[in-house]
């Protein structure tokens, strides 16, 4: 019963991990290209100038 208690928690907190890093890697590349965008928008208004 131990062994399988320990192996559900081992399982449970690998998913949870997985999960939460999915989610923060999907955050910071939209984050990212939000700036990517304001920088192409700021060095075409100063290549205009």
């Amino acid at each position: 019963m131990e062994l399988y208690q320990t192996v559900l928690v081992a399982a449970a907190t690998g998913f949870c991990s997985a999960f939460g890093t999915g989610i923060a890697m999907k955050t910071d590349i939209t984050w990212i290209k939000k700036c990517l965008e304001s920088h192409e928008s700021r060095i075409l208004l100063l290549e205009k100038k």
